[in-house]
């Protein structure tokens, strides 16, 4: 099997150019629909499992081990017909033990299954035969090449400390205040141990409605301080979390130690939890001992450059925009993370 992130540096491609920016089912695809979406990769099995309550959809490349409830609060729901009527999709099945609630109308599909491992509470049923709806192969390629693609841009917006030019006036001076300008989208470059501190939390200091990318370095990530938005939890914000999102394209382990209130895109990373979560989780593999509340990611997303010329033939449709992902990503890496806006 090749590997899906070797595969972005060994496909040859032609790039378009500069990319449009979309609204994020339009680059996410189904992922959109799904509050925890497991993906596998390598080794690793796309498996899910939480402990407590799941207030959207889940879907796993592999098996669901554990998901006590799911659907429970199906209300901000943008992209329900993405989902094509399913609550879970485990694309393996359903461990022996499992036994899941279902709280709000919905099919499940889950291969080898039995009814009675599902409670359906509204109307819904149990398909455990046939083929996935979610082609998580395409899923997958997809998504790797949208993580890798975010990470390949440039920053444009600031990583301040107190005490730095720049610095929000009347912001608490132990946060790392990320000030973007940009209605639109703002894009930003923060370390591992920026990420780990648990006495500097983050303040996403951008213009209402704005999308932000935050792209974290390293293999090995963790949350250690809050996540604000222009001063405020996001929990007292509204919806303010819904257009956050971290992009871990390095990684393969991202450890949350506290609340979570922004969506994730961590494909090649096994995500460990035991907090609430309020968003969108994308990751090759998911265990979360919290609650995790339905929040979909609703910002806009650029997506990866795509052939000038399609070409015939699997693996070049496989490897389209690859190379060219894989030749930004290197080149950034040449550049000061975390530089000042360009003026």
């Amino acid at each position: 099997m090749i590997n899906r992130r070797n595969a972005f540096i060994i496909l040859p491609v032609l790039l378009l150019g500069v990319t449009g920016i979309s609204r994020a089912d339009s680059v996410l695809g189904v992922a959109s629909a799904y509050n925890l979406l497991a993906l596998g990769y390598g080794t690793t099995p796309g498996t899910i499992s939480v402990s407590s309550d799941v207030g959207g959809r889940i879907a796993a490349s592999g098996r669901v081990l554990n998901a006590p409830v799911v659907g429970q609060s199906l209300i901000n729901d943008p992209y329900a017909a993405l989902a094509d009527g399913y609550l879970m999709v485990a694309g393996s099945g359903v461990s022996s033990g499992e036994h899941t609630n279902v709280q709000a109308s919905g099919s499940i599909y889950a291969l080898g299954a039995d009814s009675s491992q599902f409670n359906f509470n509204d109307s819904g049923s149990l398909v455990s035969s046939g083929a996935s709806p979610i082609d998580f192969s395409s899923l997958s390629t997809s998504l790797d090449a949208e993580s890798l693609y975010l990470g390949s841009l440039l920053t444009t917006g600031q990583v301040l400390t107190a005490g730095q030019s720049g610095f929000p006036s009347g912001a608490n001076p132990s946060w790392l205040v990320l000030d973007g300008t940009s209605a639109a989208v703002d894009i930003f470059d923060i370390t591992a141990a920026q990420l780990a501190n648990v006495n500097d939390p983050l303040d996403i200091v951008v213009p209402n409605g704005a999308t932000v990318i935050i792209n974290v370095s390293g293999t090995a990530d963790s949350l250690g301080g809050g996540i604000y938005i222009n001063g405020i939890q996001p929990s007292q914000t509204g919806d303010a979390g819904a257009n956050v999102l971290f992009n871990f394209d390095d990684a393969t382990s991202v450890s949350l130690g506290g609340q979570f209130t922004a969506s994730m895109l961590a494909p090649f990373a096994v995500v460990v939890g035991n907090s609430s979560i309020d968003g969108t989780i994308i990751a090759a593999q998911i265990a979360d001992s919290g609650e995790v509340h339905n929040a979909e990611f609703t910002g806009s997303l650029p997506s990866p450059p795509t052939a000038a010329t399609p070409e015939p033939g699997s693996l070049v449709l496989l490897g389209t925009g690859m190379m060219g992902i894989a030749g930004l990503k290197l080149c950034k890496r040449t550049m000061d993370r975390g530089s000042p806006r360009p003026v």
